[in-house]
């Protein structure tokens, strides 16, 4: 009994199958099946293993255990409370921080407060004084009198007060108006030039303006005549100078109830609200610039916050408030003038309450330099009802002075808020309490680490004696399983820890020796009674040459994991995967009668899987792919099971039934499920020898000589020969079990106008393919304009009308004239290629799908059933530009150590431009889709001899190209397909530019035409030689141009550079379109004579210099070697 090496060979000594690694077993007993998924459950489950040593380890531990929680509870209750005490300790000292500092800002905002008022008081009094003893000693008469030196005194009080202005109001009794009218009139120039001078120190920007010759009050529309009254007091002179005009004469204590009151009080100060009326005056007398330029004086103070003005009476008499007040002095104060830069700067939020006895309340935000208003009314956070500062302002010592009308009493209330008590309200007490409480887990986790050590370190022992049965019951079958246990306990004794006799197994299993493992035998078993199956897929290798890596194990994941599924559905043991051949057993590792009934059964389902997986497949993965099936192949007989040991070690089947079983699915047929005698003998064995339908001829396989062997199923095809050999090649023998259905005719795929099954799924996979693209298209327009902010030039619809259809051809130039030696693709834009969306993510209208699907399936309804150029062979094609577009796109290894911005704008230039612009590609992909459509099978220069009519439309050149593009564009600009071309092409210039794409793709497949090959060739030359100068601009589009035109070039013959398989497939039906011409009088001479001459002179002055001119190229880089 001779071991194979390999599915396909037996060239070496030992054939290395699937480690089997999570296989389950059912009993022995029940014949079960070997379960390739599912979780092992037997007698001797570790879960109930471990859930019984910790049953009886339960009742010893009890009382550590209770003790130890014990300890810890009162530890826990320990910290608790320390960790409690520090907290609070901490959090009353912050509390008691908070209420000192409140204590020490809210009295420096009082003290100011009291102080601001006290220097008001004093300083107005002190000027009144001071004019009093000047009137007396130079024996001038009230009322008609001027202060002199008058601004430059107040600018003095001014200052010292903070208040915004001055006025000194003369008494004038009613019967002295007309004089004091008179007076005024002479001596306001004056007055007001030595006002001027002494703030400004002259006259040159001094502007004398109107005043009011007359006592004057507020009334609609500004100042009028005051009314007749017992007295007036107008205002006459004023600090800062100069105000409006308007001020001049104005009565400004025309309220009988504040005259009274200041009368009756003599030496107090007289404060009230700026009522409406006097608020109203100040707006016409002077600006708000003017009232601002006020405020400039006073720090911080706003024009917008609270005033108060006040009156302080000028006696007749120095020291005597007994005597007659002959004037009196007003001024107005700003609140926040007195709050601002008290406080450093980080003391925020305390809160001012300001209210009087005029009821009238506002609120300050006191933030450290800075007196924020907060409006009328108090607000401050009721929170701090209890905690606060109380100071009056009231400097008055008449205790009538608070209930005297007219007169407003001031308090000032100081609040904390909340954010003054957070700058106080820190995370120490938090930060000290965790520390604490920190501590004592600290000292509890080292008080009971050694105990939960010891505790864990004996729960790993008792977890991994348990868990040595599930180690080898997930790696081998349970008969092994059981054995390698035994034998390891027998050879270590029971003394031996359960962690030395896992290492003991380990190394058994590694292959490793020492004294306890030197000796010990390997563990094989030989089973008598099972059945072998290879499925292997026919046209794997050559269908996987044309496609990207990621496309192959997709491919192969999804067929084999189906496989998987009805292996298990089946109990069949899948013994493991070479390449795309699998390989399954059944009647191990657990015996059973009908292990051959069910490998056959499992060998249908799979078979009919196959077929039904590959056509849904060719949706994405594109042509022939529905043509892969398998070729399976049955054998039935004892094979010896068991571990070989070494590195990874893995459970393994040898013997003569696995080379038998390879030999027999090697001489199979694709499609069809082939058995030996032996597997025969079995079927019948168990009744089902009506399953088998006896292979007329013989079949000789390596080793084995002739072989009588069945068919599973009825005789559908018979043996081409009386032998067929397993030597050889495989990939040769593959094609030629193949050769019937590859070189056959190809079927139609329209009936009565109507796409087959087959046909359906190649449109499906080319909407798939562009749709791919386009959305890329829609990705980088959404990049370079914003969805919203897109112009538009127009659809392009009338735009393009200049291009050829087939009813007025004559009248226009035809697509070979359109051909263009460089086409301009767009310049990189590092923004775009940043911020351009994953295609992935970019959704495309259903309206645009449907039409995409609709020209697809018309395009492919176009295509005559030719041998060769058919809508299929425009499939594979379009398939080989897709696949060498991706080689472009493709990072090479000199751009490995680049950023990701900076390697797609290195490839923009090493490609030229074409990785950059996926209309380019989708322009490359379309022009594959259509350029032969409506072919007729005869080349162009039979069309030209038969005098057809296309051949003299199109003036003999290029005749099936130029046709093929004709129809396709004439049908690619139907109103029908608005959207389409909308969403691909919106406007006018992009619209022209996939037409020069495609104009010149599509030419490009005329290879016959000298002078278009001369014409290319020189092209060629210009772009890529040295001889030739122009723009880099210019040079780059034209390489890129060309490299194009080669790149459909070589996609549109690419079945000669692929696997053998698909040259074969391909050449044949082209010899077979070319037969069918001959045979039908369309072409003069035979194809058999001289093909293989034409075929090596094709490779040799057409593909060869194509293959060398791509790689020239360098957009391929590594791909091209």
């Amino acid at each position: 009994m001779t071991p194979c090496s390999s599915v396909h060979g037996a060239s070496q000594d030992g054939l290395d199958l699937r480690s089997i690694a999570g296989f389950t077993n059912a009993s022995n007993k029940t014949g079960g099946g070997w379960d390739a998924t599912s979780t092992i459950h037997t007698d001797d489950d570790p879960v109930d293993e471990l859930q019984a040593v910790r049953n009886q380890s339960k009742h010893e531990t009890g009382n550590v255990r209770c003790w130890r929680i014990i300890m810890t509870v009162a530890l826990l209750a320990t910290a608790a409370a320390v960790t409690y005490t520090t907290y609070k300790s901490l959090a009353d000292e912050q509390v008691s921080n908070f209420k000192t500092a409140f204590e020490q800002f809210s009295r420096t905002i009082s003290n100011a407060a009291v102080n601001q008022q006290a220097d008001l008081h004093r300083s107005f009094f002190a000027f009144s004084d001071q004019i009093t003893t000047h009137v007396q000693s130079s024996g001038e008469v009230w009322p008609f009198l001027t202060i002199p030196f008058f601004n430059q005194h107040a600018a003095a009080v001014l200052e010292q007060s903070r208040a915004e202005g001055l006025l000194l109001m003369h008494i004038v009794p009613q019967a002295q108006r007309p004089r004091w009218e008179n007076w005024t009139t002479f001596h306001y120039e004056a007055m007001v030039q030595e006002a001027h001078i002494l703030e400004n120190g002259n006259l040159d920007d001094l502007e004398m303006k109107g005043f009011n010759p007359f006592i004057s009050m507020f009334g609609e529309g500004g100042f009028v005549p005051d009314k007749e009254r017992e007295m007036h007091f107008p205002v006459w002179e004023y600090a800062p100078a100069p105000f409006t005009p308007g001020f001049v004469n104005w009565n400004a204590l025309n309220d009988d109830v504040r005259r009274d009151t200041l009368f009756e009080l003599k030496d107090e100060l007289l404060y009230s609200d700026i009522d409406a009326y006097y608020e109203a005056s100040l707006g016409v007398s002077f600006t708000k610039e003017e009232h601002e330029a006020l405020h400039a004086n006073l720090g911080d103070s706003d024009v917008s916050h609270p005033h108060s003005y006040f009156i302080v009476p000028v006696h007749k008499e120095v020291n005597n408030i007994d005597s007659e007040i002959v004037a009196v002095l007003s001024g107005a104060v700003a609140w926040d003038a007195s709050l601002n830069n008290l406080l450093p700067k980080g003391v925020d939020g305390l809160m001012v309450v300001i209210a009087n006895s005029c009821n009238s309340v506002f609120t300050y935000e006191v933030i450290g330099g800075d007196a924020i208003f907060r409006g009328d009314g108090d607000h401050h956070d009721a929170k701090y009802d209890s905690t606060f500062r109380f100071v009056d302002l009231s400097l008055s010592k008449n205790p009538k002075t608070k209930d005297m009308p007219g007169h407003c009493s001031y308090n000032m209330t100081v609040y904390p808020s909340q954010k003054f008590e957070d700058e106080y309200d820190t995370f120490t007490p938090e930060f000290f309490a965790i520390v604490v409480f920190a501590t004592f887990i600290f000292v509890i986790a080292v008080f009971i680490v050694y105990d939960l050590v010891v505790y864990w370190r004996n729960e790993k022992l008792i977890e991994n004696a348990a868990r040595s049965n599930a180690i080898v019951s997930a790696i081998f079958p349970s008969t092994i399983r059981d054995r390698l246990i035994t034998e390891n306990n027998n050879q270590n004794g029971v003394a031996k820890t359960a962690d030395k006799r896992i290492a003991n197994l380990k190394n058994y299993l590694n292959g490793y020796t020492d004294e306890t493992t030197a000796n010990h035998k390997p563990l094989a078993d030989l089973f008598l009674e099972t059945t072998v199956m290879f499925a292997d897929i026919a046209g794997f290798t050559a269908w996987s040459s044309v496609r990207e890596p990621s496309q192959v194990f997709t491919f192969l994941e999804r067929i084999f994991s189906s496989f998987d599924h009805i292996a298990k559905t089946r109990r069949v043991f899948k013994v493991e995967t070479v390449g795309d051949c699998y390989v399954a057993a059944t009647g191990i590792p657990d015996a059973r009668k009908d292990h051959a009934v069910v490998m056959v059964r499992f060998a249908k389902d799979i078979l009919t899987r196959t077929l039904v997986l590959t056509k849904e497949l060719e949706v994405t993965h594109g042509p022939d792919t529905a043509d892969l099936s398998l070729r399976i192949g049955i054998n039935s007989g004892p094979v010896t099971a068991g571990v070989l040991r070494g590195e990874r070690a893995r459970f393994q089947l040898f013997g003569d039934t696995m080379n038998t079983a390879s030999r027999i699915e090697h001489t199979g047929r694709v499609g069809r499920i082939h058995v030996s005698a032996d597997t025969a003998d079995c079927l019948r064995n168990c009744g089902k020898g009506h399953w088998l339908v006896k292979r007329e001829n013989l079949v000789e396989a390596k080793g084995k000589g002739t072989m009588q062997t069945f068919w599973i199923g009825s005789v559908r095809d018979r043996d081409q020969g009386s032998h067929a050999s397993s030597t050889g090649n495989n990939d040769f023998r593959e094609v030629s079990a193949m050769a019937a259905q590859a070189g056959a005719a190809p079927k139609p795929i329209m009936k009565d106008g109507i796409l087959d099954e087959r046909g359906m799924r190649l449109v499906d996979w080319n909407v798939e393919m562009m749709l791919h693209i386009i959305r890329q298209v829609i990705a980088r327009r959404q990049a370079i304009t914003p969805r919203n902010g897109r112009k538009e030039n127009g659809r392009g619809l009338n735009a393009m009308s200049k291009y050829v259809s087939m009813r007025d051809i004559s009248e226009q130039l035809s697509p070979l004239d359109e051909v263009k030696e460089i086409i301009h693709l767009p310049e990189f834009d590092q923004r775009v290629a940043s911020t351009q969306e994953a295609a992935e993510s970019i959704a495309v209208a259903p309206v645009v799908i449907n039409q995409l699907r609709s020209f697809v399936s018309n395009i492919a309804s176009m295509y005559r059933p030719n041998d060769f150029h058919n809508f299929e062979h425009a499939s594979h094609v379009t398939m080989s530009v897709i696949k060498l577009l991706a080689r472009i796109v493709a990072p090479s290894d000199d751009f490995d150590d680049r950023t990701n911005d900076d390697t797609k704008a290195t490839l923009h230039d090493h490609t030229y431009g074409i990785t950059s612009d996926p209309l380019t590609q989708l322009a490359c992909a379309f022009s594959a889709m259509i350029h032969d459509v409506d072919h007729v099978g005869v080349p162009n220069a039979q069309l030209v001899k038969e005098k057809t009519r296309i051949a003299h439309i199109y003036n003999n050149r290029s005749v099936a190209e130029q046709n093929s593009l004709v129809l396709s564009w004439e049908l690619y600009m139907m109103d029908e397909y608005a959207d389409l071309r909308e969403c691909i092409c919106p406007t006018d210039e992009e619209l022209k530019r996939f037409r020069e794409l495609v104009v010149n793709g599509v030419m490009a497949t005329d290879i016959v035409d000298k002078e278009l090959k001369q014409l290319r060739n020189n092209r060629w030359d210009k772009a890529f030689g040295d001889s030739f100068e122009e723009s880099l601009h210019d040079a780059r589009n034209r390489k890129a141009t060309i490299v194009i035109e080669h790149l459909i070039q070589a996609s549109d013959v690419a079945h000669t550079m692929q696997h053998w398989h698909v040259y074969r497939k391909w050449n044949e039906r082209f010899f077979r379109e070319c037969y069918a011409a001959y045979k039908a009088g369309r072409s003069e001479s035979n194809p058999v004579e001289g093909w293989y001459k034409g075929e090596l002179g094709f490779f040799d002055f057409y593909i060869i210099p194509l293959a060398k001119k791509l790689k020239d190229c360098g957009v391929f880089g590594k791909s091209s070697d």
